[in-house]
């Protein structure tokens, strides 16, 4: 368990990669915080764009930090930036490619 900072932001302490390209990511961040739920942040870079956020006690919060993946892969589907027709071809098939990586993850079965 993490304590926030002045500015009520956690440290993560899992970071996991859901997908990788090239040098183009997908990310998610979780911590545990003071109350005993885990939160989570979404990190994600590729050639044209991106976005990330802090991890807060100001969000939904789950018992288990595999809870607050599931939630956070799903979130970040939903999310999931679309490329412009303008866009180079390149751009297309790097967002197709992380997007198919994270998808096959949620395909895959679990072992406990």
């Amino acid at each position: 368990m993490t304590k926030a900072n002045e500015h009520g932001v956690y440290e993560p302490q899992i970071i996991e990669e859901l997908a990788r390209w090239g040098r183009s990511y997908a990310r998610v961040k979780i911590a545990q915080c003071e109350d005993g739920l885990y939160r989570f942040s979404l990190d994600m870079s590729y050639s044209y764009g991106g976005f990330c956020g802090p991890i807060t006690d100001r969000t939904l919060g789950f018992e288990t930090a595999a809870l607050a993946k599931d939630e956070a892969t799903a979130v970040l589907l939903e999310r999931f930036p679309k490329p412009w027709a303008s866009e180079p071809q390149s751009v297309h098939d790097e967002l197709r490619e992380l997007k198919a990586q994270i998808e096959a993850r949620l395909r895959q079965p679990m072992l406990f």
